[in-house]
């Protein structure tokens, strides 16, 4: 989750009349919300710019090249259902899960004809099978430790058709040191202003972001956080959740993904 960056003085920045200075003393006392919930109400406007479409195409171009043929799919961790829309649009029978209530209703609402389902990574329970898996904008870097990536890789397989495949996407751990340079970002969607932080935790190997949001009808912040997965890791958890044939990838051209590489795609086939 990145938002667009856009340089803000925070000299010259005016939200509501305030300056900069005076947003980051009205930072001091604006409510925190839990993770995906407030957020949920500005999240497209802020990520206006985000490459859904063109991510869409690639996750489709790979998988028809290793024999997806336009099956049932599912968008994990949909968020507002941005990744979800394009697929909707090309006539293929997708459909969706998140964790969050007001990430999903914001998602139903844009495509009331797509099934969403309010799941976790390791808590979806679907009746159906799918040809196609795929989660985008590092929803999965949300998993915090080997034990929840292999429990979700595992739920993954247990919904996929025989030789079905997963593609997603993640920041690897250089990725998340360096999320934003000087540490934030910031600029503005429509009516919202954002200042996102971030620092890397060298004990703990998490990354964490503190997103700073205001409109004209309020303010608030969440805190979120991400662990980094290089290729050796996803190979090792993707392996012993049951999937073979795992391909650590770049966008957009494919091609084996470079070792300094701050995000990166995968392929992987269930056994």
């Amino acid at each position: 989750m990145k938002p667009r960056e856009e340089g803000c003085s925070s000299e010259s920045t005016a939200i509501g009349g305030l300056t900069g200075r005076e947003v980051e003393l009205h930072e001091l006392v604006v409510p925190e919300a839990r993770p995906f919930t407030s957020l949920a109400t500005v999240y497209d406007d802020i990520m206006a710019e985000v490459e859904y479409e063109e991510w869409c195409e690639f996750i489709l171009r790979v998988a028809r090249a290793r024999g997806y043929a336009d099956g049932p799919l599912h968008d994990l961790g949909c968020g507002t259902g941005n990744a979800t829309e394009p697929m909707f649009r090309r006539g293929l029978e997708v459909s969706g899960s998140d964790a969050s209530e007001a990430m999903m209703a914001v998602a139903r609402a844009k495509l009331p004809a797509v099934e969403f389902t309010m799941a976790s990574f390791a808590g979806l329970e679907l009746p159906r099978r799918f040809e196609l898996v795929y989660s985008v904008f590092d929803a999965l870097n949300n998993l915090l430790t080997d034990e929840d990536f292999r429990a979700a890789a595992g739920n993954v397989r247990r919904h996929l058709m025989p030789a079905g495949l997963f593609v997603f996407d993640v920041n690897t751990d250089s990725g998340l040191r360096e999320l934003w340079e000087g540490g934030k970002a910031e600029g503005w969607g429509d009516d919202v202003y954002y200042r996102w932080s971030h620092h890397y935790d060298e004990e703990t190997g998490l990354a964490h972001v503190e997103a700073f949001c205001t409109t004209e009808e309020g303010s608030f912040i969440e805190r979120h956080s991400e662990r980094g997965y290089d290729a050796l890791d996803l190979v090792r958890l993707l392996g012993s959740a049951g999937f073979s044939d795992i391909e650590i990838i770049d966008f957009p051209d494919a091609e084996p993904a470079a070792n300094d590489a701050a995000r990166v795609w995968v392929v992987a086939q269930r056994d």
